[in-house]
């Protein structure tokens, strides 16, 4: 059994739970989702709308139980959950705003079923909190069996706000797309020039991705390299709105939340991907990134030191360094290293299948059953 948000709701987590339940169905474990009816108050969803058109994904057993209005509806979603009987349950969790509601869930399936309860952890507290958020985070992941981290660093700070729950860390996979499409061809269904290089910048334009310090660094670069070109294709949120309302020279707005298709035309028309986060557990976009095999130029961060390797499948430089981030953006150009790190990218997509992850939480929850 798999608990949270799937498409049609608007975000990387309800892309990667649609992922997961894919993966295990191609196992042979086909799960339920349990997913939300609605998920986010309006006025704490600063996007514009947290889910888009269309139906959940199809092949999939899917039940609509969950609402972030309402612990209680997780509270009672236990009961449906015990009785299809899982041999395992997996719960996304990555904002303390769902503390109760998961508490509820995971106190009631204690009583309700011998199943390990497994959370997997996007983030193990919220990018932007204080204490009182760590703490509501911290009596979540105490009540459950279990923690998959994305990353060796949240590992450790998992057994520290959980000692007694079994940790694993079980990285963000990357999915190659259903239907490939060339970088010529995307680049003419996007009317870009053929030749000129272009940097990728895609997902949610939030303060802890570092949107502001690349635009920085890009026009440093921009002195230089007039020909270069970057893309931000993604929902803005907050400043960044105004921003793509009004993007310098050589800087492109694709300003809404992408659908698949869409993403898939930017991937493949870009020569690397840019992840300049602030601080991160893990990225889906760089997963993506690799499974398309486009480099990823990013910080030293934990959500991306476990991933790409600097000077392989990508390069990488201190967070929150405008300057050292031209300087990877120029290094790429001028020593022409497409070619090399895109080689290296697709070799590291290997190692992060949607396969290979789920196998890891499958074993995760025997080592659960066999150590109680």
């Amino acid at each position: 059994m798999v608990a949270g948000p799937v498409p049609p709701f608007r975000s990387g987590i309800a892309d990667q739970t649609a992922r997961l339940a894919r993966a295990f169905t191609a196992l042979g474990e086909p799960p339920l989702v349990v997913t939300f009816r609605r998920m986010y108050p309006r006025f704490l969803y600063p996007g514009s709308e947290e889910r888009g058109e269309g139906p959940f994904p199809d092949g999939l057993e899917v039940r609509p139980l969950l609402s972030g209005l309402s612990p209680w509806s997780f509270r009672s979603a236990a009961r449906e959950i015990a009785e299809a009987a899982p041999s395992a349950i997996f719960v996304a969790w990555w904002t303390s705003f769902f503390a109760p509601h998961v508490r509820l869930l995971l106190a009631r399936l204690e009583q309700q079923t011998k199943a390990p309860r497994i959370l997997l952890c996007h983030n193990l507290v919220d990018h932007e909190g204080g204490r009182v958020r760590k703490a509501l985070s911290r009596g979540v992941l105490r009540a459950a069996d279990a923690l998959a981290v994305q990353n060796a660093e949240a590992a450790e700070e998992a057994r520290r706000l959980a000692p007694r729950a079994l940790v694993a860390v079980v990285p963000h996979p990357s999915e190659p797309p259903a239907h490939a499409v060339s970088r010529s061809a995307a680049r003419r269904a996007l009317s870009l020039p053929e030749a000129a290089p272009l940097f990728l910048f895609t997902g949610l334009l939030r303060p802890y991705k570092g949107w502001d310090v690349l635009a920085e660094a890009f026009a440093r670069l921009r002195v230089s390299r007039p020909d270069a070109l970057l893309a931000f294709a993604g929902e803005p949120w907050g400043e960044a709105r105004a921003f793509t309302e009004r993007p310098p020279e050589g800087v492109l707005g694709d300003a809404a939340y992408l659908p698949a298709e869409r993403r898939t035309l930017w991937l493949s028309a870009a020569d690397a991907v840019v992840c300049p986060y602030r601080h991160a557990t893990g990225s889906g976009i760089a997963a993506d990134a690799l499974a398309y095999g486009r480099p990823v130029l990013g910080t030293r961060v934990p959500g991306l030191v476990d991933v790409i390797e600097d000077g392989v499948s990508g390069l990488l430089v201190p967070p929150e360094d405008p300057r050292a981030l031209e300087a990877a953006l120029s290094r790429f150009l001028e020593e022409d290293l497409g070619s090399r790190l895109a080689e290296g990218a697709r070799a590291a997509h290997a190692r992060f299948t949607p396969g290979a992850h789920a196998r890891a939480l499958l074993d995760l929850a025997s080592r659960v059953r066999v150590s109680r």
